[in-house]
């Protein structure tokens, strides 16, 4: 499996990867083209392509800090879900720096949103139970109601609020897309 890490939305996997974040998440939860294209050269953004043997399984776009790697969005192609793609994949995001892992997940109220945590919990994520709303992608969009998965350990409201208060501007300010 190779990871990919594309600047530009003139890859030639960048629009079948894109078509698989509009399919995969909610609209107030993914940002729109114009914008993701801005942040493509963000040198802490990356958007990285999955590959295995040339064929595209999925993508991971995840924020890198010194302190912790933020999740945005992880997907995999609709007919390989099921095949374990999705934990080789974190398995190796994981392994790959000793900087915790953050990322959101949508409360357990269904049946659907009980097997996302589960499959998360299975990777050796932990389940936090500090209230959190995910800014919108939008002006005049509305907050969403998430709650937050770490690994390799919880993470303390100290350190939440580390996150919230030097890592949301960045993240925030360059993916709200104002129109």
């Amino acid at each position: 499996m190779n990871f990919t890490r594309i600047n530009s939305a003139e890859h030639a996997l960048f629009m079948q990867a894109w078509q698989l974040y509009r399919k995969s998440f909610p609209p107030e939860e993914r940002r729109r083209l114009n914008t993701q294209r801005k942040i493509m050269n963000h040198r802490q953004y990356h958007f990285e392509l999955i590959t295995d043997n040339n064929m595209f399984v999925g993508f991971i776009l995840w924020w890198g800090f010194n302190d912790v790697r933020y999740i945005e969005h992880l997907a995999t192609m609709p007919h390989l879900r099921g095949k374990g793609y999705g934990q080789r994949i974190l398995n190796s995001f994981i392994t790959a720096s000793n900087i915790p892992v953050l990322l959101e997940v949508e409360h357990p109220a269904d049946n659907i949103s009980r097997r996302r945590i589960g499959f998360y919990q299975r990777a050796g994520f932990v389940l936090n139970e500090h209230k959190y709303s995910h800014p919108p992608y939008k002006k005049g969009g509305q907050y969403v109601s998430l709650m937050l998965m770490t690994c390799p350990d919880a993470i303390t409201g100290e350190q939440l609020k580390r996150f919230l208060k030097q890592h949301h501007p960045v993240i925030h300010e360059l993916t709200m897309d104002n129109g």
